[in-house]
């Protein structure tokens, strides 16, 4: 199965000669580079390599990307690699995408719904459960069970 896994969003142009900066979600910036080549929302296929990290941006070259033209071209679009690609992760973590189809259930047992989509706006992850919009934190959701797709929110 070819699973995808979104790193992060490009964010535009930075300067004119061709670097794009990029909204990461990943624990650090590097993580941007560090799965080798990473693919753009519609499929196109890119090599990657950080620059440098400028504010909250990083800032990055994609081959083949030499113009601010081009880069501003890109605004928008999701830079993914395959879930393959990534580490294997320790008892107790999940990737964020994980989290997408699982049933969630109140402190009493009681079916609330499921998660349709994750959010992430810059602010931290968002999931999407029926119309709403809930912070994703240990807090809120104070129990995580991806492999049982089974996660507690706290009213």
């Amino acid at each position: 199965m070819n699973e995808k896994v979104v790193l992060g969003v490009l964010q535009g142009a930075h300067g004119v000669n061709g670097l794009v900066k990029i909204k990461w979600y990943t624990g650090r910036a590097e993580g941007l580079s560090a799965y080798g080549p990473v693919t753009l929302s519609g499929g196109k296929v890119y090599n990657i390599a950080l620059k440098f990290v400028n504010n909250k941006y990083a800032i990055c070259v994609l081959d083949g990307i030499k113009t601010k033209e081009q880069a501003e071209l890109l605004k928008g679009k999701e830079v993914s690699v395959e879930r393959a690609e990534l580490p294997k992760l320790n008892k107790g973590e999940f990737y964020e995408v994980d989290l997408v189809g699982c049933v969630v259930e109140d402190l009493k047992g009681k079916n609330i719904g499921v998660v349709s989509a994750i959010h992430n706006f810059g602010a931290g992850p968002l999931v999407e459960i029926g119309d709403e919009l809930i912070r994703f934190d240990g807090y809120n959701f104070p129990s995580v069970n991806t492999g049982k797709k089974r996660i507690v929110r706290k009213i």
